[in-house]
């Protein structure tokens, strides 16, 4: 017994990058504990793929490895809450995070093939586009261990914003994955080590009923900074992931909650890339990080000011930050902070009125864009008059559908421009 902890400690010390500190600290007390004979099963059966998992988790994969299934499934009532803990609802809050205006890259997985990775992202290993019981979009599937990123044709803006869903998976006896994205100065994942480099991360993950309320994030060295957050609540449900950069500032919110916001934490090398892995190791293996709705955009100017300068000296206001489900009139949480504006410039001027028209993207029928773009249209107003008190009178709605493009629908980029949201001063 003796010399199989020497061996495991040995392995632990070698093997352990910085990016899974918390796995390594969680599997250094269950060795001890093995010492003392007071053995945990799980850990145990983790400490004999350790060496495997880990040695792996930012290096080259094989491509091939073996795929689940198309479909994730959804069992609210399966997730591993601690005992007596309540399946809390996840309400999110209001925040001061705005979008940025201008696309740089955006990315739903609608044009590529279930099992499939998707050909917009590179890896270091393995994914596979999934679908989650219940849901119409596509989401992407990282295999346990794989490192991936959206291809960018140049670094980041100085001033940018990144947007995600995350589906936080669990099953049975299985805890969520460990999950980490962040920043980097590597431009390709598959030929250099993220570990040798400067880089920005955040990472979250369960181990233990006890566990799930701690968010780990820093550099390459870990700083050891730590904060609240409650994961069980999100377990089998979608987080909302925002990102706002500002040169060496980043802020990071989930569900509209700012959790960080450190002014000094950015190099310019780190902008080269946005990447997210699955850095699973023990026990959840075999659960895949599930993302899905990536947008990044070029924040260079004050999203929440432009717009009602451009409403209140020209006349007219244009955003492609309101964002809905797909194929929907529901609005993401994450576009509050821009309705917001408008909002409070109505509260503040009582006189002025409003046309809000909805516009889409060429996919699908003519007929069910016009009428998708006059709910969302119709949605942005209802959401005005409730939350600010606004005259429904003050405020007329319509939609265009997709025959008024402002750029070719040709590609992912484009059809993201076209799907806006117009305000005319009347």
């Amino acid at each position: 017994m003796k010399k199989a902890f020497v061996v495991i400690t040995m392995i632990l010390m070698f093997s352990f990058a910085a990016s899974t500190q918390i796995v390594k600290d969680k599997v250094k007390t269950k060795t001890n504990q093995r010492v003392d004979s007071k053995v945990d099963r799980t850990i145990d059966k983790g400490l004999d793929k350790v060496e495997e998992g880990i040695n792996n988790i930012f290096k080259k994969k094989d491509k091939s490895a073996t795929k689940t299934a198309d479909t994730i499934p959804v069992k609210p009532n399966e997730t591993n809450l601690p005992s007596g803990t309540k399946n809390t609802e996840v309400r999110p809050g209001f925040s001061d995070f705005v979008p940025g205006q201008s696309v740089i890259f955006e990315d739903r997985f609608e044009k590529d093939a279930l099992s499939d990775f998707p050909a917009l992202w590179n890896t270091n290993g393995s994914g596979m586009i999934v679908k989650i019981e219940g849901k119409e979009d596509n989401w992407l599937n990282i295999a346990h261990g794989s490192v991936v990123n959206p291809v960018l044709e140049k670094p980041l803006p100085e001033n940018c914003t990144i947007e995600f869903d995350l589906f936080l998976q669990a099953i049975g006896e299985q805890r969520t994955p460990m999950i980490q994205f962040g920043l980097t100065p590597v431009k390709d994942i598959l030929k250099e080590d993220l570990y040798y480099k400067d880089k920005f991360y955040v990472s979250i993950g369960r181990y233990e009923e006890k566990d799930g309320r701690i968010l780990e994030y820093g550099m390459r060295n870990p700083i050891g900074n730590k904060n609240e957050f409650n994961l069980p609540a999100y377990v089998n449900k979608i987080l909302h992931v925002s990102i706002a950069i500002n040169k060496t500032r980043i802020r990071v919110y989930f569900d509209q909650t700012k959790l960080i916001d450190l002014p000094r934490a950015l190099t310019p090398e780190m902008r080269n890339n946005f990447y997210l892995a699955n850095i699973s190791s023990v026990p959840a293996s075999e659960l895949g990080a599930i993302v899905g709705n990536l947008r990044i955009a070029s924040a260079d100017l004050d999203a929440r000011s432009l717009l009602i300068k451009q409403l209140m000296e020209e006349g007219k206001a244009v955003t492609n930050d309101i964002l809905f489900d797909v194929n929907s009139d529901v609005i993401k949480p994450s576009s509050y902070g821009v309705i917001a504006q408008i909002g409070e410039a109505m509260k503040s001027h009582n006189s002025l009125k409003i046309k809000i028209t909805g516009h889409t993207d060429s996919d699908g029928k003519s007929a069910d864009n016009l009428v998708l773009s006059q709910k969302r249209s119709e949605s942005v107003k209802k959401y005005l008059v409730a939350k600010f008190n606004i005259s429904d009178d003050r405020i007329q709605t319509d939609g265009k559908g997709a025959s008024v493009p402002v750029v070719s629908n040709s590609n992912e980029a484009g059809k993201a421009k076209n799907r806006r949201v117009e305000f005319v001063k009347l």
